[in-house]
């Protein structure tokens, strides 16, 4: 019995009421505006280092660049590749498929 006593004892969190939709609305409108104010701060914070920290120098930048336009030029290649060979197996399959009997 006194386990029992002990156990009754101890209270379960009561459970929070729901909100009325005025309420709810509220709240959900101070934390879109407290978002809204850290993300100003935030983008303000990003144009400041951003003036204090320039962009790299001009020839690394048109080291990149180079090496894009290959990258680019070899997925060109590859793809056209891609495109012949799947245009290609279409051909075969129409030509089998009208001149094959099953």
């Amino acid at each position: 019995m006194a386990s029992r006593n002990s156990d009754e004892q101890v209270q379960e969190p009561q459970e929070e009421q729901p909100l009325s939709r005025s309420a709810y609305r509220k709240q959900q409108q101070a934390e879109q505006d407290a978002f809204l104010k850290r993300d100003r701060k935030r983008v303000q914070a990003e144009k400041r280092y951003a003036k204090q920290h320039p962009e790299g120098d001009p020839e690394q930048a048109a080291q990149t660049a180079n090496f894009d336009e290959e990258k680019i030029q070899r997925l060109k290649h590859r793809l056209n590749w891609a495109i012949a060979g799947l245009s290609l197996g279409i051909i075969i399959v129409f030509l089998v498929l009208r001149f094959v009997e099953f």
